[in-house]
């Protein structure tokens, strides 16, 4: 939810502002990129092995789908 609404005040800013599709592509790259870093984060957490470790692994890999999948359609309906 966090994720969502991050990505839903970017996508918003970038909306408000004159150069749309070049915001559109920052605020995608930052999506991707937090991403990564999270689902890599998951990953060590999923390494631990412990019951606490994997909770916290799904959570976090849970994290920014919704952001990434949102960017990929503002991308597809921006670019297409």
């Amino acid at each position: 939810m966090v994720g969502h609404i991050l990505w839903l005040a970017g996508i918003s800013a970038a909306i408000a502002s004159t150069d749309v599709p070049r915001w559109v592509l920052v605020v995608a790259a930052v999506s991707f990129v937090v991403g990564i870093i999270v689902g890599l984060i998951g990953w060590r957490q999923w390494q631990r092995r412990s019951r606490k470790g994997e909770i916290w692994a799904v959570f976090l890999w849970a994290l920014p789908v919704s952001p990434v999948l949102l960017s990929l359609t503002v991308l597809g309906v921006t670019y297409l």
